[in-house]
């Protein structure tokens, strides 16, 4: 549980972090921001939009926040077909 709850401690010094990295440009490369329907789903991409320029927006239907676990065939073919895609 400590370890758990440790990422919320982190929230400040992540901030900090997050503002020095920005400060640097967005990223340029081809980004996935992958987020489940029925937990983040588009907001991911949204998200995403702030550190980079090249953001593609994927949602996995019936999915939480563990999409490998809930549908992993989904979440495999999304992440090939962006990665074949940029070949």
């Amino acid at each position: 549980m400590h370890a758990g709850f440790a990422q919320f401690a982190a929230f400040d010094q992540d901030a900090i972090d997050n503002r020095e990295f920005l400060a640097k440009g967005k990223l340029t490369m081809p980004v996935l921001a992958v987020g489940g329907e029925k937990s983040f789903g588009p907001t991911m991409a949204v998200v995403m939009r702030f550190a980079a320029t090249d953001v593609q927006e994927g949602v996995i239907p019936n999915a939480g926040h563990w999409l490998m676990e809930e549908q992993p065939r989904a979440t495999v073919q999304m992440v090939r077909a962006f990665l074949d895609s940029k070949k």
